[in-house]
């Protein structure tokens, strides 16, 4: 043995030289006397045991008393044992060995440990609770012997922490393999097992076989098959079942109702694993899905608030760690030639990241450039009259660079999502990808496309356009002079910071809010007019989980029109728009009669919405993503626009 100074160290080697668990207090003592004397010149920590013996080793023997890797106690009037548990330990592992190579052979238990050993050398464990625990992780060590309690009063087995608890349960897979070898045995459970599954008595042979047939008990029997976890449950009844009712145990039957007890615990701990295996595969596949719909990029607080068809939220069902692993290996994945299947982009002067599946990105640019381009003329449109106005010439009005300039920082005014995905650094890339499946492209000769293609807008026209709201003297030279002399406002006035019309939307919004609770307050707390207003309050929270900020709810609800309603003549059209709307009015009716304004949330508008799309009528309108968000967002509006008056 190698010099140290660790006594738990000496304590085994010293047990082992006198080949027992339990050795005399003095003579370990002298040992370490006598040790700490040979070695002092190699050690010279070894001084302490020299200069207070008795001191020094009660100290250490207090550590390893207290982590329950020795016990002391009395053996006599004056006399003093130590119980090295280590010792039991490395024995009962040499046990587990025997078994492995004849499945015979017992499993150990307490009476195998000497008649004068201490009940506190034995850690007493449920048998579930233990193996549940150690087959989620195990750390091996040689610092407890655990006693593993099983159901209906069985004798306990030891089981030493220094051996995996694969290796208990493989032990028992090999007893019961054993026992259903022998002929009465095999015959016997296979005619019981069958008649128990009446139509599945092939099924029921051939598992049962199978099993016996294996010549390698491992632990994978077990966890390969959800379909036999109910035929091992059926197996491991029958069998204690009938030997339970035995009064004289032999020691073979018992072991055999250990590994039957052993198996059952490891058996319902794989069950309930695929369960929940299964219940979290199915909450990553809808994850899946929600990313596939409307509006298409999600923010990771958005992703991680998803609930299922049932309302129920899918971060729960999957932790936290598992779903950014799954966000991690979507974004990351994919080979070196083609992108992976969930980018990554941020808005300008914004830290949060937004996830957006990659065959969405296309699809949401066409839908965001329909629905910047109203929003961006009608800024520009404004910008150029003030200017006009003014009697001022800004340069985007007559250089197309200059205008090309202005419609980029109006689209990331107006539609910051929108400019963060046509200035991504996956962009190109993915043009690459899918300019040979589709004809859509966004690049010409390796450069995007001017901003005045993508917006499908004129400068002249625009120019034209804004022109013809002026007051008639401004296109008449004399006149517009004489109007610039005395119209025109100092330099300090002019181009005044103009606010986009989603922010003076929010305004609006705000403002209708403060009026609404003064309202309420005027009419009283349980009057009808407050439940209205309260519903009115609802709605609006509401609103922020479906309509982005950069956004308001009429035009979200017009891009989403536009996309499930794809009739190409105006009255057949708004007859379509018409009959949606009636329906979802009809139905908003009847629900809003017995809803209380809690319940308005946005869960509960995806449940009103989703019941709504499944009604035969709306079934036969394709683009049911779009659909589904339209009908939310009209939900939305509708009790937003509750009238106060004429309330029943």
């Amino acid at each position: 043995m190698a010099t140290t100074t660790n006594i738990l160290s000496l304590l085994k080697f010293f047990a082992s030289k006198q080949k027992s668990a339990i050795i005399d207090y003095y003579e370990f003592s002298e040992y370490i006397r006598k040790y700490a004397e040979h070695h002092i010149e190699e050690v010279p920590q070894l001084e302490m045991y020299l200069r207070d013996l008795s001191g020094s080793l009660e100290n250490e023997f207090d550590k390893l008393i207290l982590s329950k890797q020795i016990v002391i106690f009395d053996s006599g009037a004056t006399k003093q044992s130590i119980i090295v548990i280590p010792f039991y330990i490395e024995k009962v592992a040499e046990r587990y060995t025997e078994i492995a190579g004849s499945p015979v052979l017992p499993f150990p238990s307490e009476t195998d440990l000497p008649k004068k050993t201490p009940r506190e050398v034995v850690t007493r464990e449920s048998a579930s609770d233990l193996i549940g625990k150690f087959l989620d992780h195990q750390n091996l060590n040689d610092s407890t012997l655990y006693g593993l309690v099983l159901p209906h009063e069985a004798p306990a087995i030891l089981f030493p922490s220094s051996i995996s608890i694969k290796i208990l349960i493989e032990d028992s897979l090999a007893k019961l393999q054993y026992m259903l070898r022998k002929d009465e045995y095999h015959d016997y459970f296979i005619k019981k097992i069958s008649i128990s599954n009446p139509g599945k008595e092939m099924t029921s042979k051939n598992f049962l076989n199978a099993f016996i047939d294996r010549q390698d008990a491992t632990i994978d029997i077990l966890s390969e098959s959800t379909d036999n976890f109910y035929l091992w449950h059926q197996l491991c009844y029958f069998i204690k079942q009938d030997f339970e009712k035995v009064k004289d145990f032999t020691q073979e039957d018992t072991a055999l109702l250990q590994a039957v007890y052993v198996l059952e615990i490891a058996s319902n701990y794989f069950k309930n694993k695929a369960v929940v295996n299964t219940k979290k595969q199915n909450a990553l596949k809808c994850l899946e899905q929600l990313l596939d719909k409307p509006p298409y990029y999600f923010t990771y607080e958005t992703i991680a608030s998803f609930t299922d068809t049932n309302g129920i939220p899918l971060l729960g069902q999957f932790s936290e760690d598992e779903l950014k692993d799954f966000l991690h290996e979507k974004t990351q994945g994919g080979d070196s030639h083609e992108l992976p299947e969930l980018l990554v982009f941020k808005v300008a002067d914004n830290e949060k990241r937004y996830f957006i599946l990659k065959s969405k990105v296309l699809q949401l640019i066409l839908r965001l450039c329909t629905d910047a381009r109203t929003s961006v003329r009608e800024a520009i449109k404004q910008k150029w009259q003030t200017a006009m106005k003014n009697f001022e010439v800004l340069p985007e009005m007559h250089e197309q660079a200059a205008f090309e300039a202005c419609l980029e920082n109006e689209i990331e005014i107006q539609s910051p999502i929108l400019h963060a995905l046509l200035t991504a650094s996956f962009l190109p890339l993915l043009s690459y990808e899918k300019n040979s499946e589709e004809r859509i492209t966004l690049f010409a000769g390796g450069s995007l496309m001017p901003y005045s293609e993508l917006l499908l807008m004129s400068r002249q026209d625009l120019y034209n356009d804004t022109k013809i709201l002026l007051p008639f003297w401004y296109t008449l030279p004399v006149f517009s002079w004489i109007a610039k002399l005395i119209l025109r406002p100092p330099k300090s006035k002019r181009r005044k910071a103009e606010k986009t019309s989603a922010e003076i939307y929010h305004e609006n919004e705000s403002k209708k809010s403060d009026e609404d609770a003064e309202m309420a307050m005027i009419a009283g707390k349980h009057s009808s007019v407050s439940k209205k207003v309260a519903l009115r309050e609802a709605a609006r929270e509401a609103e922020s989980s479906f309509v982005p900020a950069s956004s308001t709810l009429d035009r979200e609800l017009d891009s989403y029109l536009h996309m499930w309603n794809k009739l190409i003549g105006k009255t057949q059209s708004d007859n379509l728009t018409e009959d949606v709307n009636c329906l979802i009015r009809d139905y908003i009716r009847t629900v809003l009669r017995t809803m209380k304004p809690s319940g308005f949330t946005p869960d509960r508008v995806n449940a009103i919405a989703a019941t709504l799309c499944k009604a035969p009528a709306m079934q036969k309108i394709g683009e049911h993503d779009a659909l589904l968000m339209y009908t939310k967002l009209y939900i939305v509006k509708l009790v937003k626009n509750i009238p106060t008056l004429n309330i029943k």
